[in-house]
């Protein structure tokens, strides 16, 4: 491998890891936030100190972990063909978690199941941008 495709593999790999990281530089909100679902769980498990928002420290363990998650056989490095199923799967988890997220709004009775009414009185939270579409199409 080149010195450029080291280079670029590892802005890959950094950019994979640290991108997320930033919707949690903030005071975290509810796990239905506008960051999307899980982020009550996050703060739960990497705010250590408890102070409502995630530290260097505490985003380094993030790192980790992630890290962890791409290193499939465990020896401190990521294979270069095991990095795009990686982040594939890293997708697909992220798009479950967002549908999960999205029913458990719906099902306001929070019995497992949504009924016609709970999914017509449905109305997704909007702040005037949604997946980078302003509400009036432009």
């Amino acid at each position: 491998m080149t010195m450029t495709h080291r280079t670029l593999a590892a802005l890959a790999v950094s950019a994979l890891l640290a991108t997320p990281l930033a919707a949690f530089a903030q005071p975290m909100g509810p796990a239905d936030g506008p960051r999307g679902p899980g982020r009550a769980e996050m703060l739960a498990k990497y705010d250590t100190n408890k102070d409502g928002k995630l530290d260097d420290t505490e985003r380094a363990a993030i790192k980790a972990d992630r890290f962890k998650a791409l290193d499939k056989d465990g020896d401190g490095k990521v294979k270069r063909a095991d990095f795009p199923a990686a982040v594939e799967a890293a997708r697909e988890k992220a798009r479950q978690d967002h549908e999960l997220a999205m029913f458990d709004k719906m099902d306001t009775d929070k019995d497992g199941t949504v009924t016609s009414a709970e999914f017509a009185a449905f109305k997704p939270a909007r702040d005037g941008d949604h997946r980078g579409h302003k509400r009036d199409g432009k």
